[in-house]
């Protein structure tokens, strides 16, 4: 089996998680972006407090691992989730306009981001309400593909652009030619979105020693919807 499908199986069997968590695999784009982890918004035994402050915009990450939907007066659809980090697990509150905004990503196992803001509770962990949210698949990375030198670049500048040229996304490509120590960045127009298929075509070619993906934090460029 698959890694998160044998831990699927854990969870469904044990209801624990025994060789692993499914959120290891994505622990430095989850540290690169969140502001708080799922610990902060627990109460601390001295302090009768959480670490996260009411009112505050905090950015998390996880796992959704429950949803619990429910209808307002007026007919219109929330839901609560249940998003579970490395470290535990927060109650997020998502309100009808977000609601509908987000809800093709708002399924059991989606790994996702949100930014909302802290509503503490009294003698309770804090909860957050989204405002709003974002796939991990969707944080913009940066491509790297680095080439012996400038006249290498050259020679296998067609190919490579035909190999990408199927691919359209977000996500940046950076040349670096070793020898010269130069680096440069591709036009918007170019931008692709690098995922296991590409990796692997262009592992394959170029070798997996000159790939590589820099993780770009929602801070730095990833868009929120």
């Amino acid at each position: 089996y698959e890694k998160e499908t044998l831990l699927a199986f854990e969870k469904e069997v044990l209801g624990i998680y025994v060789s692993g968590h499914p959120m290891q695999e994505y622990e430095t784009k989850w540290r690169k972006s969140i502001t708080a982890t799922t610990a902060d918004f627990q109460l601390d035994e001295d302090t009768g407090r959480t670490k996260v402050r009411d009112g505050v915009k905090e950015i998390i990450g996880g796992m959704i691992t429950g949803k619990t939907i429910k209808h307002t007066k007026n007919g219109k659809t929330m839901a609560f989730l249940t998003i579970e980090d490395l470290l535990g697990t927060v109650e997020v509150v998502v309100f009808p306009r977000d609601y509908e905004k987000n809800r093709e990503y708002l399924n059991e196992d989606s790994k996702v981001f949100v930014r909302g803001r802290v509503s503490e509770e009294e003698d309770r962990a804090s909860k957050l309400i989204c405002e709003s949210l974002i796939p991990f698949e969707q944080v913009p990375c940066d491509l790297w593909i680095q080439f012996p030198d400038k006249e290498a670049f050259l020679a296998e500048e067609a190919k490579l652009y035909e190999m990408l040229k199927a691919s359209e996304g977000n996500d940046g490509i950076v040349i670096y030619c070793a020898a010269e120590k130069a680096m440069r960045r591709l036009p918007p127009n170019r931008n692709i979105h690098v995922d296991s298929v590409l990796l692997a075509k262009l592992n394959q070619y170029f070798g997996q020693s000159r790939i590589k993906v820099v993780e770009k934090g929602i801070e730095n460029g990833g868009a929120m919807l």
